[in-house]
């Protein structure tokens, strides 16, 4: 993502984001000519990771309800990840690969990486 009127490229969860309704899609030009805010480049790297075995122990360390873990289940669908992490700031819960995440879950919503944004809350 990237600010409109910004020069540095954020992560959707960014605190600099905090009140933009639709932040815009940063365009090709600006991913190759645009740095990004130090607190997203922390937020993508490994460092500080924690990773779960399942989406169902992730969820449980934001909401510990049954029906927490199968809103977040039925919304993921048949989303194919290998691994389950949270960021440093614990601002949500990753699913996808080594290389990038595939679908983002929030307190009572799942964002697909297509862009469905699925709300349960």
């Amino acid at each position: 993502m990237a600010h409109a009127t910004g020069r540095l490229l954020h992560v959707r969860a960014c605190p600099q984001l905090l009140g933009l309704d639709a932040p815009l899609i940063a365009t090709p030009a600006q991913i190759e000519s645009l740095g990004t805010c130090a607190w997203c480049a922390n937020e993508l790297s490994e460092a500080g990771r924690r990773y779960f075995d399942s989406v169902e122990q992730a969820v449980r360390t934001l909401d510990p309800s049954d029906e927490a873990v199968r809103a977040t289940e039925a919304a993921l669908g048949d989303v194919d990840y290998e691994l389950v992490w949270v960021p440093p700031s614990y601002s949500h819960i990753a699913v996808g690969d080594k290389e990038h995440a595939v679908a983002w879950i929030g307190r009572g919503c799942v964002m697909h990486q297509d862009g469905r944004l699925i709300d349960f809350g």
